[in-house]
């Protein structure tokens, strides 16, 4: 049944979210319309990007669950592994994608939280919320470890490029279509965690 599809979609990034801390989770709207095989097409664009700044890298990706094929049509959440660099240990992510229109999809939580925040992030909530057809989530976890945060990084902004894509980031209160611009935000977000965790003690 779809609804047991949604809850473990649900499952794997709550687990992950809760248990793997600090862990970050960022959406990506794209104008594009995007199924299931689209996804295989984006990991494949963007291995090709990495490989030719490195042999070695790799880019991997897998339905998480045991779907059948006919499931697999369906299919929303994918680990894709990083692998940065020639011996680079290799990263996992969990990406999730959501048609916009989709009811289960959670885009309209996170615009919500974000256009609360203030007037600009307001406007370009909304502006995402016209645009976009589709809605992708990459998430990653245990990023207190610098040699984890690069390969997140290079991930979502591979993605963001490729699909010509505005990147949303609620820990890091930006809304942006400049992966640079978004991974400062991100390591400032990350910084100002340990400082507040530090404090806490």
């Amino acid at each position: 049944m779809p609804g047991n599809g949604h809850s473990r979609d649900s499952a794997y990034l709550d687990a992950l979210m809760s248990a793997e801390r600090p862990a970050r989770m960022v959406g990506i709207f794209t104008s594009r319309q995007m199924k299931p095989h689209d996804v295989e097409r984006l990991v494949h664009a963007c291995l090709q990007a990495m490989r030719g700044e490195d042999q070695g890298a790799s880019l991997t990706l897998a339905p998480l669950g045991d779907p059948s094929p006919k499931e697999l049509e369906l299919q929303r959440t994918w680990r894709v592994t990083v692998v940065d660099y020639t011996d680079a240990a290799p990263h996992d992510c969990l990406v999730q994608v959501f048609d916009m229109r989709d009811p289960e999809s959670p885009h309209r939580g996170m615009l919500e939280h974000m256009g609360a925040r203030d007037e600009e992030l307001a406007q370009a909530a909304s502006h995402l919320r016209q645009t976009a057809q589709t809605y992708l989530t990459i998430a990653s976890g245990k990023l207190d470890d610098p040699n984890r945060v690069h390969p997140y990084q290079n991930l979502v902004s591979l993605f963001a490029s490729a699909l010509g894509a505005a990147i949303v980031d609620p820990a890091a209160a930006i809304v942006t279509t400049d992966p640079g611009e978004w991974a400062d935000a991100m390591e400032m977000s990350l910084q100002l965690e340990k400082e507040m965790g530090m404090l806490k003690r």
